[in-house]
């Protein structure tokens, strides 16, 4: 799996975000403070530690972890934790399904507000 190679469409302006969530997905990489509080569905968390962009396009990033993560890979902190350790191979099953659908073309236009 290339490190370019994307198999989700996030549909983030902000990319790196995109980025962020695209590894833990994928590769089980530890998101910061503010992408593990919307994960583990903690509200308060995710403002308290927000930046001025992640906390105006919240709900936008909220919509995008809903439709596009797995439901194993979010909604509590243990689920977050689950999945970084791999509990039970979900992440390594999943991994492998996406991977044989194969990477997604990923929007490259220049989104971002800053």
């Amino acid at each position: 799996m290339s490190r370019l190679e994307h198999y989700h469409d996030w549909d983030l302006r902000n990319r790196d975000l995109a980025q962020t969530l695209e590894h833990y997905v994928m590769r089980g990489f530890a998101p910061g403070g503010f992408t593990s509080a919307v994960l583990a569905n903690d509200l308060f968390g995710a403002v308290s530690h927000a930046d001025n962009w992640n906390k105006n396009a919240i709900v936008e990033i909220a919509q995008a972890v809903a439709i596009t993560c797995p439901a194993t890979a979010y909604g509590s902190y243990e689920a977050v934790e689950a999945w970084l350790k791999d509990k039970d191979s979900r992440r390594s099953k999943y991994v492998t399904w996406r991977m044989l659908q194969g990477p997604v073309k990923v929007h490259n236009e220049d989104k971002v507000p800053f």
